[in-house]
Order: structure tokens, then C-alpha cells, then sequence
């Protein structure tokens, strides 16, 4: 059942959506995509990024090197390219702080925001069964499970309206 849109992505049809963000939103998330692009370009082996780079054979490491050795440039290239896409769009300008974006556009974009979530979950050691997680003033991680949160949020919204598309 597809939901009311109330949130910050909805489809327009014809393969086309919006993405209602404030500039504000925008500018951190830029931000946020530069610093992921910089990690992976420069160290892509950074155990923060191990996410990005997941073990396809866990009980043989011979076959998982080999794996790695081969599908490893495809992966980081693809990251690349839907984190250079995301950046696009949220430079893009925008009318009332409304851009529209193409099917791929919006596709791209969820990956790159799954990505970057990847990663500040690894950095927090959040798995899927940290559902609820408490919030505290005090905490210097709290400002990271908050963008945590958001990241999760937005996601949400871009899935929604991709699935409400072809409802």
C-alpha cells in the first residue's frame, strides 16, 4: 500500500520525480558525499569502508581474494559514479527548493545515500539489529546517530517513491 507523500521525494510520472530539500540539507549532504568520494579515492581498504566492499566467500578466504582482486575496481568505480551523479543533482537549481530528477538520477542517488549510511553504521558499529538506539546529550556519537537517522529517513522516501512509481 503506498503511503501518503509527506516526505521530501514523491514521483511525478513518466519516469521522472521531485526531491523537495533545503538548501541547508543540501549543502551538508554534498558535504557528506565529498568526504565519502575522497575516502574511497584515497583508501578504499579503510576498515570504515569495509561495507562499501562486502566478503562474498566468508569460510573460504582464498576465493574471496580472488573475488576481491576482480570485482573490487568495478565496485569503487560504480560507488564513484552514483556519488558524482548525487552531487550533481543536489548542485542542480532548484525552484523552491524542489529539484526533478530522472529514474536513474533518483537511483543513483539512493545508492549513494545507502553507501554513505554504510559507513557512519560501521563507524558507529550499528548492526541490523540496532533498532532502537537511545540518545544521549552527552554522547559525542549522538550527532552521528542523528544524521544516522536522517540518512535512514531519506532512503525510506526514495525507495517509497520509486515502488509508489509502479504502483
Amino acid at each position: 500500500m503506498a503511503r501518503k507523500h509527506k516526505g521530501p521525494i514523491r514521483p511525478l510520472g513518466k519516469g521522472e520525480y521531485s526531491m523537495h530539500l533545503e538548501l541547508s540539507d543540501k549543502e551538508a549532504l554534498i558535504s557528506l558525499l565529498d568526504q565519502l568520494r575522497d575516502s574511497l579515492m584515497n583508501g578504499s581498504t579503510d576498515e570504515n569502508l569495509k561495507r562499501l566492499f562486502p566478503t562474498a566467500y566468508h569460510q573460504d578466504p582464498k576465493h574471496d581474494e580472488e573475488y576481491q582482486r576482480l570485482m573490487r575496481d568495478d565496485l569503487l568505480a560504480s560507488r564513484l559514479q552514483s556519488l558524482g551523479t548525487a552531487t550533481s543533482v543536489l548542485s542542480r537549481e532548484s525552484v523552491d527548493d524542489t529539484t526533478v530528477l530522472t529514474a536513474q538520477e533518483l537511483d543513483e542517488f539512493a545508492r549513494s545515500i545507502n553507501n554513505l549510511r554504510l559507513v557512519i553504521g560501521t563507524v558507529l558499529d550499528i548492526d541490523e539489529s540496532d533498532i532502537d538506539v537511545d540518545l544521549d546529550e552527552d554522547d559525542p556519537n549522538d550527532q552521528r546517530l542523528v544524521l544516522y537517522g536522517y540518512l535512514g529517513w531519506l532512503l525510506d522516501w526514495a525507495v517509497t517513491a520509486q515502488l509508489d512509481e509502479y504502483s
